[in-house]
């Protein structure tokens, strides 16, 4: 017998996007109307997925299920009271994300009774938004878009009627991309206050000495080689004091910005489950997804750089040769590193009647893998600095409870929540 199950469900959600970090918890639009348990159920090929040990107690011979879920997250972020602000709150700033839609298909075969072999391929872990080009933090992010792409062959097997075991290889790749800001407030005020101040101040004081030997002189050589000294200074007063007043009227407004993108080298991870089937009424199960480093070797750079603001970065390049504003990403490669995190999860189902289940999940999550985000140049010989990042991720425990009545063969009533 087979069974294919389309299905589309859209939430608009917020605050559990930003508890699970990258974590993508819609691998069943059937699972996700129950809170997205599913560790001690049989849930035929999906099972795949949520505890490979499952499978074997699929009860057709074939079994396929496909779907994905549409998710539309919807931030809010505001800078916290300080003395500088008078204790108060800065203003509501709203990230503008696009339609994110994981996606998963199921396959799976049982060629004896206690036998199955499967085939899954879903979306775990990824991440999208954007929070526009000018806000308060566009010096740490801009826009990101994360996502991780898994194959999974799986075999399941009966030690006897109740107790199975499964076990999965995951093969994971992925791809990334995100942009920021290069030239902060801070980094502006710096700018002006350490380079373009003591400029503008040494070169009025030569525009000052200059005038002075051109009053003294007589007409000739050394006069006419003095004015044009003189009109050089006057020349490079004004670009400064141009400049000057680009970066101050421009500190609400990204000016440069890059976009870093990146596809990711195969990983290979093991996804492992036990499901004891104590009797009619209840199961007990456990899952283990092991943890995956996504590396990225040679991914490129591009800038985004506002016309004033590459002329003035060449001007003020002329008037202090050596100095680097902006590091030339654009001409090397990089490499990073991202952890997909380890997971294991415990669950129990109840079935007090053939038309009612019950399923409770506690899935903990070892997200201190991520501790940092390194972006690292290949080419040395640039001099570009790393761009670092602190996380300091913690590990999680996610409570999971659902249940489902079956009305009729075609009619199934879910409910469920989860607390991450």
């Amino acid at each position: 017998m087979k069974k294919f199950l389309l299905v589309l469900a859209c939430a608009a959600i917020a605050s559990g996007v930003r508890a699970e970090g990258y974590q993508v918890n819609n691998m069943s639009a059937k699972q996700t109307g129950m809170g997205h348990v599913g560790t001690a159920m049989k849930l035929n090929s999906e099972s795949i997925y949520f505890n490979p040990a499952a499978t074997a107690f699929q009860k057709s011979k074939f079994n396929i299920s496909a779907g994905f879920t549409g998710i539309l997250s919807d931030v809010t972020y505001r800078s916290l009271p300080t003395k500088e602000n008078g204790y108060q709150s800065g203003p509501a700033e709203n990230s503008d994300n696009k339609l994110s839609t994981p996606l998963h298909v199921y396959f799976n075969y049982k060629p004896t009774d206690r036998l199955a072999v499967g085939l899954g391929f879903y979306t775990p872990d990824g991440s999208s938004m954007n929070w526009g080009s000018n806000w308060s933090g566009s010096h740490l992010i801009q826009e990101i878009n994360l996502a991780a792409y898994t194959v999974q062959p799986t075999v399941s097997y009966k030690i006897c009627d109740r107790l199975s075991i499964g076990v999965g290889l995951m093969v994971t790749w992925g791809n990334f991309d995100l942009s920021r800001s290069l030239l902060s407030k801070a980094s502006r005020q710096g700018l002006i206050a350490n380079m373009i101040d003591p400029s503008i101040t040494s070169t009025k004081d030569n525009i000052t000495k200059l005038e002075g030997v051109i009053a003294q002189l007589p007409d000739g050589d050394d006069k006419t080689a003095a004015q044009q000294q003189l009109a050089q200074a006057q020349g490079a007063l004004q670009l400064l004091q141009n400049g000057k007043g680009y970066l101050e009227s421009t500190m609400d407004q990204s000016i440069v910005a890059a976009r870093l993108e990146g596809d990711a080298n195969v990983a290979v991870g093991v996804n492992a489950g036990i499901l004891w089937d104590i009797n009619d009424q209840w199961s007990l199960a456990m899952s283990y997804r092991s943890r995956m480093n996504m590396k990225v070797d040679r991914g490129s750079a591009a800038m985004n750089i506002a016309p004033e603001a590459a002329t003035l970065i060449a001007q003020l390049g002329q008037l202090s040769p050596g100095t680097e504003l902006i590091p030339a990403l654009d001409q090397g490669t990089f490499n990073t590193e991202l952890p997909l995190p380890t997971t294991v999860t415990w669950g129990v189902s109840f079935r007090p009647t053939p038309k009612w289940e019950f399923a409770v999940d506690l899935q903990w999550v070892g997200w201190s893998a991520y501790k940092d985000l390194n972006v690292s140049f290949n080419e040395e010989e640039l001099g570009i600095a790393d761009i670092y990042s602190v996380k300091n991720y913690s590990n999680t425990l996610a409570f999971r409870f659902g249940g489902e009545y079956r009305a009729t063969k075609f009619l199934t009533a879910r409910m469920g929540m989860y607390v991450d």
